[in-house]
């Protein structure tokens, strides 16, 4: 075959479905006229877009205290690294807050320009 059969446009499966770990060969289209383009398919959304919910201006970052130790017989390496990764956690959730905040702060500012 000169022009053998190849992956089309349309999806196999959809994100969820691979997601899931499920997996499917390519849809295969035949290019023995040429490409024939098919009509228009519309982005379908599945899940709640998270973005569209906009944070509060002024709400305090609800930061998770770091557990304290509560099993003796844990090694003291792995409680090391423990309380290594919980402090790494905490950080980056304080960067997170003030990201958040900084960008509440940008998005009344643009609001008072487009205004």
């Amino acid at each position: 075959d000169l022009y053998p059969d190849t992956a089309g446009p349309e999806a196999a499966l959809e994100a969820e479905e691979w997601f899931e770990g499920k997996n499917a060969d390519p849809v295969l289209i035949s290019l023995k006229h040429g490409y024939i383009p098919g009509k228009n398919r519309d982005l379908k959304v599945v899940k709640k877009n998270i973005l569209d919910s906009k944070p509060t201006a002024n709400k305090k970052c609800d930061l998770i205290s770091i557990p304290k130790k509560t099993t003796d017989t844990a090694s003291g390496q792995n409680e090391a690294k423990l309380d290594e990764i919980l402090k790494e956690i905490k950080s980056i959730k304080d960067t997170i807050c003030n990201q958040d905040e900084r960008i509440s702060k940008l998005e009344q500012q643009m609001a008072k320009i487009a205004a």
